[in-house]
């Protein structure tokens, strides 16, 4: 039995969404994680949105060469005890970083309990957390420190970061001269999965500009019986409630025979619409450039502003036309990232977008699937949507103190990229070793001095607008209740005054 256990959070209704989900082993079944969400955040991104994060090319330094694993010199005295840790991951994900803490347990003697939990934020603020905990968005740190639950970090984990991240990742965590937040690991999100097979057999190339990928859109709509298909397959879903439950993978005359361009997965239960946040950002990026997308993460222009209206305009053209989702609106929004990964394997749609990180919800981690990046309107360099997860402690106890050190290592950094399903910026890692060539890709671009790299910049806003207000009103865009100027409008009034 692996010395790292998992104790299940217990299973939960998901509000609004008339689901029961639930960590592995809650009596519902293993819960795949939601790769892109995980990845979204990182400390006080509101600070990263405006600069480019300039990595440094990976030093190739392996767990063997990087000098051992601090937290490994714990008090032996702590042998037989126990830690607790708190995170946002579930399945395929806490399996793996389960599997990363192993060695510290064997040679510390030290148990980790860790705990899956759907709700972290509500979690965590409401005290309910382990020693340690991992988190994805920044309006979360930003509050625990306010509210003073969190302690600092120690100078050894100050140190590790510093030898392995570059300095704006360092300080992102850092508030007042203290550090709270180490960064551990991270995603690049502006990747659209496809099939390389395919793509070939269609004829199909990547596109290279925002043009191409419209006009490919629009050349895989018109073959042969896709507009049909996909109007079916929207017609022949329920309405009202029962249609945020209705699976999107049984929506009938859906084939590989005739993919059509998308898929789109909106449903996450009380989260839902969090992954077209993701979808908004890139576009603004893409056809507004860096300047536009740094504007609004700062808030130094509304979020309905002009640029960022039509950047969700080009989404809907995109991706929302009729032909172009498998579904239709109403498939979209009842789909999930674990039916989209399903619609992608079995060959019913061409293309999702999602993060580096959505191989683990791909049949064999996505061997035979690819990712291109989210190309550019312009001939300018492209930009790369980012987020990261990050470590906070509860407990200055010497316990804690030891995973923290741990976790932060380059020992830790390598066997955890090594396992799969994350990319990292830690300049210690040698990506090499990332047995996936998206995650891999994904690594290299983190730690290149020469990627154009954007933090999410959702995950900075207040908490009662990036992970809440606009998370409601982009999934009422995806589903028609709203247009782009009403939504970002809704969102924007969420926006506190003081």
């Amino acid at each position: 039995m692996s010395p790292v256990i998992r104790r299940p959070n217990p299973v939960r209704r998901a509000r609004g969404a008339g689901i029961v989900t639930g960590a592995a082993g809650s009596g519902g079944g293993p819960v795949l994680p939601r790769p892109s969400r995980r990845a979204m955040g990182a400390v006080t991104a509101r600070a990263l949105v405006g600069a480019a994060l300039a990595g440094c090319a990976p030093k190739g330094v392996s767990g063997a060469q990087a000098g051992g694993a601090p937290g490994c010199k714990a008090d032996p005295a702590l042998r037989g005890t126990s830690l607790t840790l708190t995170s946002p991951l579930t399945g395929v994900e806490a399996q793996r970083l389960e599997a990363s803490l192993e060695a510290f347990t064997t040679c510390t003697g030290i148990s980790v309990v860790h705990t899956g939990s759907d709700m972290l934020e509500e979690d965590l603020c409401a005290g309910r957390h382990g020693d340690l905990a991992i988190v994805p968005q920044a309006s979360i740190v930003s509050e625990l420190v306010s509210d003073g639950r969190l302690v600092a970090l120690s100078n050894q984990v100050g140190a590790n970061v510093e030898r392995g991240w570059e300095r704006t990742w360092g300080d992102a965590g850092t508030y007042n001269g203290t550090l709270y937040a180490a960064p551990l690991m991270a995603a690049v999100k502006s990747f659209i999965w496809y099939s390389p097979a395919a793509f070939f057999r269609a004829g199909y190339k990547v596109p290279t500009t925002w043009a191409e990928l419209e006009s490919l859109t629009k050349k895989m709509a018109a073959g042969p019986g896709a507009t049909a298909r996909a109007t079916a397959s929207a017609s022949a879903l329920p309405s009202g409630e029962a249609a945020a439950q209705a699976s999107p993978s049984a929506s009938p005359g859906a084939s590989a025979e005739h993919p059509v361009p998308w898929c789109l997965p909106v449903a996450d239960g009380p989260t839902s619409g969090w992954t077209v946040t993701d979808w908004l950002e890139d576009a603004i990026l893409a056809t507004q450039g860096p300047g536009a997308y740094d504007a609004w993460g700062a808030h130094r222009v509304p979020l309905n502003d002009s640029a960022v209206v039509r950047a969700l305009d080009s989404v809907a053209s995109l991706v929302l036309a009729d032909g172009h989702v498998l579904g239709g609106r109403a498939g979209a929004s009842a789909m999930t990232l674990e039916d989209a990964a399903t619609a992608l394997a079995e060959g019913r749609c061409y293309m999702v977008h999602a993060s580096s990180s959505f191989e683990t919800l791909l049949p064999d981690g996505g061997a035979d699937l690819d990712a291109f990046l989210v190309p550019s309107a312009s001939d300018d360099e492209t930009p790369v949507l980012v987020g990261g997860d990050y470590l906070v402690s509860f407990s200055d106890g010497p316990g804690a103190q030891a995973l923290a050190e741990y976790m932060t290592s380059a020992e830790w950094a390598q066997t955890r990229a090594a396992l799969g399903g994350v990319a990292t910026a830690n300049q210690r890692v040698d990506a090499s070793s990332i047995s996936s060539r998206v995650g891999r890709r994904a690594t290299e671009m983190l730690q290149s001095r020469y990627s154009l790299i954007r933090m999410d910049a959702s995950d900075g806003m207040p908490p009662e607008v990036g992970v809440h207000a606009l998370w409601r009103a982009l999934a009422s865009w995806a589903a028609g209740s709203l247009d782009s100027e009403a939504a970002l409008a809704q969102a924007e009034r969420a926006w506190p005054t003081r």
